[in-house]
């Protein structure tokens, strides 16, 4: 069967090593054909099998926690809890007298709680209208963000048995202490009283302080309980 040159057509001579119109190598002829004319596939080069692993580890990770994410929402949303509702309680610590709370600005103690039915000072006397006492928090707060913060009873809202009451303004100091009020800058601390007028009556009391940033709004609630009315001071 006759041979032919691969590079100029010409039919080459049985056993030629060489075209001799072209001059093209007989072997390199072949080499080229691959045997049948085709050419030799190329696997991928080895940046692009890197990358493609890289890419998993990365991404893989990421799809799961989307995935579990979708999950909980839908979990959730069909348990009927309100979404909004749960991300706020989320960010929500709740105590009592002697607890200790943070947000990531201020570190907040409730150091007592005491009912007045009167306060007493040097040259006047705080007295609640008939069938009210004060119901007054003692606070001590801590500074641990790295900007100052300004803290003052404007800072906290009340709620009596569940409704909204706001903070009375007294005269006098209680147990020592001023109404709570100062501009704190970093690391440093101040204590003082916030007082409420409120009915002998009341049964729980809860006062929120909300630490409001761009990121989220942590929210601490301390809760008392009117256990007995012996506990109710008459003067200070």
């Amino acid at each position: 069967m006759a041979k032919f040159c691969t590079n100029c057509g010409k039919e080459l001579e049985e056993n030629a090593a060489m075209c001799l119109n072209c001059g093209k190598l007989v072997n390199e002829n072949n080499t080229n054909n691959n045997g049948n004319g085709k050419k030799k596939k190329k696997g991928l080069p080895t940046w692009a099998i890197v990358l493609i692993v890289v890419g998993c580890v990365i991404l893989i990770p990421i799809i799961i926690i989307i995935v579990l994410g979708i999950i909980g929402y839908n979990v959730i949303k069909d348990s009927g809890v309100n979404i909004d509702d749960y991300l706020n309680e989320s960010l929500t610590q709740r105590g009592t007298i002697g607890d200790t709370l943070k947000t990531d600005n201020l570190r907040i103690i409730l150091t007592d709680a005491l009912m007045y039915s009167s306060i007493e000072g040097e040259y006047f006397t705080d007295t609640p209208a008939e069938g009210k006492e004060f119901l007054v928090f003692f606070f001590d707060i801590e500074n641990i963000s790295d900007e100052s913060e300004y803290i003052s009873s404007y800072s906290f809202s009340g709620f009596v048995d569940g409704y909204s009451v706001s903070s009375k303004h007294l005269f006098n100091t209680i147990e020592g202490l001023e109404e709570l009020g100062a501009d704190l800058a970093p690391g440093m601390k101040a204590n003082g009283y916030i007082a409420f007028e409120i009915d002998t009556t009341w049964k729980e009391f809860e006062v929120h302080f909300d630490d409001y940033d761009f990121d989220d709004n942590e929210k601490v609630i301390f809760k008392v309980v009117n256990e007995e009315d012996s506990n109710t001071n008459n003067g200070a």
